[in-house]
């Protein structure tokens, strides 16, 4: 029942900062650009138009979600940083239920978000053809992990410093390297840096011929190792954070 108070507390904390409001904003983007490639692509010429949308859809996450997951996670620690009110948040509440109710609504954001774009991938792919149950569990399996293990990171970086910009520009040079382990395979930035796991979970792959200008797309197993090994890294975090809190929270007694 405290766990569900606190909840309702940080969610009505949030409801003048228009929180829902920014990854609606990013889905639609994310959408229009998807909408806007295939309306100015002739899908015939194409082995496999589920692969490309897979890709796609993963790597404009790649680029776009690290920044709002650090954005919503800095808008749930802002004010507490900057009044300092790390004091007046347990004279009725533990600490670990403060952090978990923050959780739990960044859970339920990313959920929403990572949901509203397989539903998307299902009615693009009922189109334009393609295994829709096949493809849209991995999808948003990969997606929702990613979410939560990037927006544990980055909650208990702004619960962290107490300058706000600091875990933003962390997440802005995250999101280069998560990009660049896109392109550069040889380097293995996508197994060690959690922002670029997406192109880790990846099932969908493409050669590209230059003489004939003809990108071919395939599959292969989906690497369900390394989704178990960011889920872990989830938990690692979550832990680490609850921790940490408990502490910063104990010295601001």
């Amino acid at each position: 029942m405290n766990l569900l108070i606190q909840t309702r507390a940080e969610a009505k904390k949030l409801r003048r900062r228009r929180l829902p409001l920014l990854f609606f904003m990013v889905f639609l983007l994310i959408a229009a650009w998807i909408l806007w490639c295939l309306d100015d692509l002739d899908t015939s010429r194409l082995n496999d138009v589920g692969a490309m949308l897979y890709i796609n859809l993963l790597l404009m996450n790649t680029i776009l979600s690290p920044v709002v997951l650090a954005a919503a996670a800095s808008r749930m620690c802002d004010m507490e940083q900057a009044g300092n009110t790390y004091k007046w948040l347990c004279t009725m509440e533990r600490p670990s239920h403060i952090y978990r109710g923050k959780m739990l609504v960044g859970a339920l954001c990313v959920l929403l978000f990572a949901l509203a774009q397989t539903l998307l991938l299902a009615l693009l792919l009922t189109i334009y053809g393609g295994s829709v149950l096949g493809i849209c569990t991995p999808f948003f399996m990969s997606l929702l992990v990613y979410f939560l293990a990037l927006f544990t990171l980055q909650l208990g970086l702004s619960l962290r410093f107490s300058n706000q910009l600091s875990p933003i520009f962390i997440s802005i040079g995250g999101t280069f390297a998560g990009l660049f382990s896109w392109f550069l395979n040889q380097l293995p930035l996508r197994y060690l840096l959690p922002w670029g796991y997406l192109a880790a979970l990846c099932p969908a792959g493409y050669n590209y011929d230059r003489a004939s200008r003809y990108t071919a797309y395939y599959w292969h197993p989906y690497p369900a190792v390394w989704l178990a090994a960011l889920a872990l890294f989830f938990l690692f975090l979550y832990g680490l954070g609850r921790r940490n809190f408990c502490k910063i929270v104990e010295e601001n007694i």
